[in-house]
Order: structure tokens, then C-alpha cells, then sequence
């Protein structure tokens, strides 16, 4: 069980905050939202299989800003070196996001 001080709430601040300073990607949600969902009523659960790009968006958001630390564990199904580390096949990792380098980190992407 993993534990966060956070909630999916920050997430999406962290979304707006990105649309703001990335004013392509707002334009680009609002034209989706616009053509599938129309101007005259709100999203609706139904709706959401249909809003590819802005489920990509909100994925994205949740990638780079997670809730929790680390992700859940993951099994190494080969023998790999990553960073200069070997990694046996079988191996169990939690992998920290927060650690990751990001060559951009303003940008989505």
C-alpha cells in the first residue's frame, strides 16, 4: 500500500498551470471538447472515450506530476543494464519518478 500527501486535485492544477504557460494545448482541449462535446451542455462521463486528447493530456499531467513518490512495483521480464546497472531478469523495481531527468522540464511531452 502506498500512501501521498497529494490528491488527484494537484494533478490538476499542475494541468491548468501548464495549459496556461503552453497556450497550444489549451486551444487544442477546447477545440476536442468543442467538437465532441458542443457548446451548449458540459462533459459527461459518456463523453470521456471520445476526448482522446484531452485523456492523453490528463495522462501526461499525472506522468509528470504524480501523487505518489514512486510507482508500483514492476518485475524486470529480461536482463538489462540501465544507467550503468546491471539488472537481473526477475528483479523487482519501484521506480521513483521525481528522480527522473527531464530534458524539458516546463513542456509536456
Amino acid at each position: 500500500m502506498l500512501a501521498t500527501v497529494d490528491n488527484p486535485s494537484n494533478v490538476v492544477e499542475w494541468a491548468m498551470a501548464k495549459m496556461m504557460n503552453q497556450p497550444e494545448i489549451l486551444h487544442k482541449a477546447m477545440e476536442e471538447i468543442d467538437r465532441v462535446v458542443g457548446k451548449e451542455r458540459l462533459v459527461q462521463e459518456a463523453d470521456i472515450p471520445r476526448l482522446n486528447y484531452v485523456k492523453a493530456f490528463a495522462r501526461e499531467a499525472f506522468r509528470l506530476h504524480p501523487i505518489a513518490p514512486f510507482n508500483l512495483p514492476h518485475v524486470s521480464n529480461a536482463d538489462a543494464t540501465i544507467a550503468g546497472y546491471f539488472i537481473p531478469k526477475g528483479s523487482h523495481a519501484c521506480p521513483a519518478q521525481p528522480t527522473w531527468p527531464r530534458p524539458e522540464p516546463q513542456s509536456l511531452g
